[in-house]
């Protein structure tokens, strides 16, 4: 039986993975929140997308933060993979997610990042992947269905 915690955290993953995420940066300045640049969005993320936070996760051990002070010392792949989480397209991930990266680490408050962060991470770590499965599961039904 899932906890209250549990059912959260699943309901963050399932929001995530079905309708996306809108981010409030609080402190921004003036001309931002008039232009609403002051706004960070997620959409629902790819089968793909999910599958590269994976590997960033994976390669610089993302999942064992524990502390602030870890969190800060690997703030760059945490930023990459914020980066990833934006930009959720293949081509655009490939070609500007460095410089998105630099963006967001020059621009936006670390307190923001690591919550962002904390929530794909729990993402990562409740998923269990419906959305590859699914997006499978219809290709295999297109390809064994000829055309009429």
């Amino acid at each position: 039986m899932m906890t209250n915690t549990d059912n959260v955290r699943l309901a963050a993953a399932n929001l995530l993975l079905d309708r996306g995420v809108r981010y409030v940066i609080s402190d921004a300045p003036l001309f931002w929140q008039l232009l609403r640049l002051n706004r960070i969005e997620i959409h629902p993320l790819k089968a793909g997308t999910l599958i590269e936070i994976s590997r960033i996760i994976d390669e610089n051990k993302l999942d064992k933060i524990e502390t602030a002070d870890e969190a800060f010392n690997r703030l760059n792949p945490i930023v990459m993979l914020i980066a990833t989480a934006i930009l959720n397209h293949r081509i655009r991930i490939k070609y500007l997610s460095k410089i998105l990266t630099r963006i967001l680490l020059w621009k936006i408050p670390l307190n923001v990042l690591l919550s962002i962060f904390y929530h794909i991470a729990q993402v990562n770590n409740l998923t269990d992947f419906t959305n590859i499965t699914r997006y499978f599961n219809h290709q295999v039904k297109m390809l064994m269905n000829p055309k009429i």
